[in-house]
């Protein structure tokens, strides 16, 4: 039987976080902090519920002034990072739950998640300011780091799962797309495939949004099958996916021709539907 997901949040890690932390402050309280983390409910805990215990544990036993507690939490973070796991986003976590109204919170996001990744805790922030958030994801869209612009994408995608919803974007996800086309040609795989679920997220509550994408993406990419087969790949949608799949095709045979025109062309590709062209 696979081990449950829950336990990554185990004592070895709780062990390390233990020791990072004391690096950064010497008054951490370790046997408190790790009495408890491991109180008469953990093993009953699933994994989010877990994340959210230890959090909350932190902050009881990490300074009162939240400034103090964010910068021994920035400190951590980064020694967790060579591994990218789900379990150090406890530290973004820890952000999102105590740091709504903080003016260092997204900042501080931006920096964890090249750490772990701050995917789940930049939403309550997108729904607490949304044009404002939005802005800023645009801008971490440009970063020169491919974490921070994976999560440009991957923050706003309207039906992450295991995150809580975006509703304004599953009605309008227009705040969506240009963080979609910065990035539709990014060199990294890891982004193009978040670019794609988000694309498939929009498909199940508007559709025609994404096949109108799809269309105006094709003449202009810089990567002519890269994007198309990344986003086509995931997708849910049988109607899109059929529809991106002649735009896939379409582009790949104009893409392989020298000097593209309806003779180079092979007879069979001279019928597929003009309007997707």
């Amino acid at each position: 039987m696979p081990e449950p997901f829950k336990n990554v949040f185990n004592a070895e890690f709780i062990e390390r976080v233990v020791k990072r932390v004391k690096l950064y402050y010497s008054n951490f309280n370790a046997q408190l902090f790790e009495a408890m983390v491991f109180d008469d409910n953990w093993e009953s805990r699933e994994l989010k519920q877990r994340m959210r215990h230890i959090s909350i544990c932190l902050r009881h036993c990490l300074p009162d002034d939240l400034s103090e507690a964010f910068a021994i939490i920035r400190q951590c973070a980064v020694d967790f990072g060579e591994e990218m796991d789900i379990a150090p986003m406890v530290f973004p976590d820890f952000v999102e739950h105590f740091g709504l109204e903080h003016s260092e919170s997204l900042a501080l996001l931006q920096h964890l998640t090249r750490y772990s990744s701050s995917e789940f805790a930049i939403r309550p922030f997108i729904l607490n300011d949304p044009s404002g958030v939005m802005a800023l994801l645009l801008d971490w869209a440009r970063s020169d780091n491919y974490h921070v612009r994976r999560c440009a994408s991957e923050g706003c995608r309207p039906r992450l799962p295991w995150a809580m919803a975006l509703p304004s974007l599953k009605v309008d996800p227009t705040p969506v797309l240009p963080i979609l086309e910065l990035l539709k040609d990014d060199p990294e795989l890891y982004v193009r495939r978040s670019v794609a679920n988000n694309l498939n997220d929009i498909a199940k509550d508007n559709p025609d949004v994404v096949i109108a994408q799809a269309k105006a993406w094709l003449g202009r990419s810089k990567t002519p099958t890269g994007w198309s087969n990344t986003v086509a790949a995931p997708c849910s949608n049988k109607d899109i996916l059929k529809q991106c799949s002649y735009l896939i095709l379409r582009r790949q045979i104009i893409s392989s021709s020298t000097m593209y025109n309806m003779r180079t062309m092979p007879p069979w590709a001279r019928h597929l539907p003009s309007c997707l062209s």
